[in-house]
């Protein structure tokens, strides 16, 4: 089961109880030089007590297994196994949130900004912890309507970017722009209104300036991206399931 609650609720338990001190009213002040040591600053063992059984709790749950992976997964440029796999799973799970909460449409793209993606997913067992390096943001997963003219803006500074982690679309960079783009196995229509899912830096403008300002509609998951992402991980570890990604060509230089 997810457990995306517990970081946020044990580090608020660990401020309140660290909070819980006597109150004291300055009189005077007197300044010095002091060389900082353990017998200047005794470890506060009250303290200690109080937050130990949280951040045991913790580093439990940061080394809990929840998937295993056929293969070591990085990233990079035009594509690679990790960016594709983190599209495709922002695809599979924002469809599942959309279905969740009542509509009756799927997300037609799927981005994770480049620069987001932290670290590696090793070959063998992936922890919770490592999703924790992966992601260590807290952004959220939000969903964006934009029109074909937009959604070609868009993947133009991705394609002039050498490539990114995308999902739901096709296509090759050319003089630093994207041509031939396909959506869903059909050609891009300029006309059309189109669902992308990302991350809610993204619909901000982080990384990719106002190519996704102009937007028809915007919807907000409240989960984040991170715990989307443990939560897909720890479904497919629960049935079995092996992870595994490659290149297929969705983005290649011409």
């Amino acid at each position: 089961m997810q457990r995306s609650f517990t970081y946020a609720l044990l580090i608020t338990c660990f401020f309140l109880l660290s909070a819980c001190k006597n109150n004291y009213v300055r009189s005077s002040v007197e300044t010095q030089n002091r060389i900082v040591t353990d017998s200047f600053m005794p470890v506060d063992s009250q303290l200690v007590l109080s937050y130990l059984p949280y951040k045991k709790i913790l580093e439990k749950d940061m080394l809990r297994v929840i998937s295993i992976s056929a293969e070591e997964m990085v990233k990079n440029k035009p594509e690679s196994n990790l960016t594709n796999f983190l599209a495709d799973l922002l695809l599979e799970e924002g469809e599942r949130e959309l279905k969740k909460i009542g509509k009756d449409f799927r997300p037609d793209i799927s981005y994770f900004n480049y620069g987001g993606i932290r670290t590696f997913l090793p070959k063998g067992e992936i922890t919770v912890g490592k999703i924790f390096e992966l992601m260590p943001f807290e952004n959220e997963m939000v969903f964006l309507q934009i029109s074909g003219d937009r959604v070609k803006d868009f993947l133009d500074q991705v394609a002039g970017n050498g490539g990114d982690s995308v999902g739901g679309v096709r296509f090759k960079i050319s003089g630093g722009r994207a041509a031939n783009v396909l959506v869903g196995n059909k050609p891009l229509d300029l006309e059309s209104q189109y669902w992308l899912v990302t991350n809610d830096y993204i619909a901000a403008g982080g990384d990719v300036g106002d190519a996704l300002a102009q937007r028809t509609n915007f919807i907000s998951s409240g989960r984040k991206i991170r715990d989307v992402i443990i939560f897909n991980l720890e479904n497919k570890y629960a049935s079995g399931e092996v992870i595994s990604a490659e290149k297929d060509g969705r983005i290649r230089h011409e």
